[in-house]
């Protein structure tokens, strides 16, 4: 169904592929969600890989502390902030995270690295700003990720 929507060519992929849709709060295997605080269904995700490392990701969202509890001391945690804080009216009116906001959910969750992500293109020259806004919520560095970035957990 998914290859029909994206009008995928039978065959292009080189591997197997299966998709199961994921309930909030469902967990299978070693993945676990929740829901997030946004305008349109939207949910976040941890992996807790066989060797003890793991890694969450919450897509758009304001402040959900069930985010946080998802998200308890894990190793990489990837949490969108699209505004700063001189924009935070906006980001409650759209349901978006501010930098301050992303720290102190990672410093709730007591995450070990946090990186932040979905900024967007009026904002990218106050990258800096960022930064310093999350890790002093935080409580420590936090990278802005940029397209392509890798990051190992």
């Amino acid at each position: 169904m998914l290859q029909e929507c994206m009008r995928t060519p039978p065959n292009f992929f080189k591997f197997p592929l299966s998709v199961h849709e994921l309930e909030f709060g469902e967990k299978i295997g070693n993945i676990s969600t929740c829901a997030t605080m946004h305008s349109i269904p939207t949910l976040a995700f941890r992996v807790d890989s066989a060797s003890g490392r793991s890694f969450c990701y919450s897509a758009d969202t304001i402040y959900c502390p069930q985010v946080a509890k998802l998200a308890k001391d894990v190793d990489l945690f990837v949490h969108e902030a699209t505004f700063l804080e001189d924009q935070a009216s906006i980001a409650e009116l759209t349901r978006h995270s501010t930098a301050r906001v992303a720290g102190q959910v990672g410093r709730e969750a007591a995450a070990k690295r946090l990186i932040l992500f979905h900024i967007p293109p009026p904002n990218e020259h106050r990258e800096h700003e960022f930064r310093e806004q999350a890790a002093q919520a935080f409580g420590s560095s936090v990278v802005v990720a940029n397209d392509m970035d890798h990051f190992e957990f």
